[in-house]
């Protein structure tokens, strides 16, 4: 979860944080909710786990496999900035676009896109993914500006990754910027987009499922899938290595009413066969019904 390697913040510190009014009207939101019976929260799925379809075929696909919506990749798919031709997807299949999600080069024109996508689809949330270490420019442009951006758009999450530690040549460099959750949310004040794959088991066990009710409020999307033994991530999941679980168990005692989106790696041979693929989305659906949707919270 947190890089082992560098100093960091302890995780008690969320509390802390001095909080605006965007996260006060979430707080709010998310109270009401539990005390009104716990509103579940919506099961999406990420395109960027088939960035080879055309975005029709996704959308027929998540439409089968009875997803919530959609996690919009614009860019792994290079129609999903076609405003109007998404639109029509989103109406036809019946499936939501809830969120925008951007790539790990950040620039100004991405980001004015993905802002612009949000509100012509309605979608509420804007997941970036972490620059490379070495990608100054990009690193730059989101700590110089998502301050700004998040105040321009106050009905917008934006959210940062946690992304996979790395090191490069044996030294503690971690091979992508924002490995400390924490400080995604203190420093710049954004939420936090979880992806659970990318944390260890050890850390996902001690660390996170112990202190989850502190991160909740700053979890706007959580990347749902599984790892295995010889750390191959984004897999179905299953009887691997993290306690799925136990984990989409807590999320529904305490409450987690964002998203929850599906991202899992699929092999080239069964890419080149939809019917594959469609048997995999439900697969991978299905867990979700069987732990989640039909799970009794404590």
């Amino acid at each position: 979860m947190i890089n082992k390697k560098e100093k960091t913040m302890e995780v008690s510190q969320l509390s802390s944080i001095k909080k605006d009014f965007f996260f006060d009207m979430e707080d709010q939101k998310s109270s009401e909710n539990i005390k009104g019976g716990s509103k579940l929260a919506n099961c999406l799925f990420s395109t960027d786990s088939l960035s080879g379809y055309w975005l029709d075929l996704v959308f027929e696909l998540c439409k089968e496999a009875w997803y919530d919506g959609i996690d919009l990749a614009i860019w792994k798919n290079f129609d999903s900035r076609k405003i109007d031709y998404v639109k029509k997807l989103s109406d036809k299949y019946e499936l939501p676009i809830r969120i925008i999600q951007t790539s790990d080069n950040l620039n100004d024109k991405e980001i004015n896109r993905a802002i612009d996508l949000c509100y012509a689809l309605g979608a509420d949330t804007i997941s970036i993914n972490a620059p490379k270490f070495f990608n100054f420019k990009a690193f730059a442009f989101i700590s110089d500006n998502i301050l700004k951006r998040r105040k321009e758009n106050k009905n917008i999450h934006f959210s940062i990754i946690n992304p996979e530690d790395s090191s490069l040549f044996a030294l503690p460099i971690p091979k992508y910027r924002f490995s400390n959750m924490v400080e995604i949310v203190k420093k710049y004040l954004c939420y936090i987009w979880l992806d659970i794959s990318n944390l260890d088991s050890d850390s996902f066990e001690n660390d996170f499922l112990r202190k989850i009710k502190d991160f909740l409020p700053y979890l706007s999307v959580i990347y749902f899938s599984d790892k295995s033994r010889v750390w191959e991530d984004h897999i179905l999941p299953g009887d691997w290595v993290l306690k799925l679980p136990t984990f989409l168990k807590k999320l529904k005692e305490y409450g987690y009413n964002r998203y929850i989106s599906t991202k899992i790696t699929i092999s080239k041979s069964d890419l080149a066969d939809s019917d594959k693929v469609k048997i995999i989305l439900k697969k991978s659906r299905k867990y979700l019904e069987e732990h989640y949707s039909e799970t009794e919270a404590d």
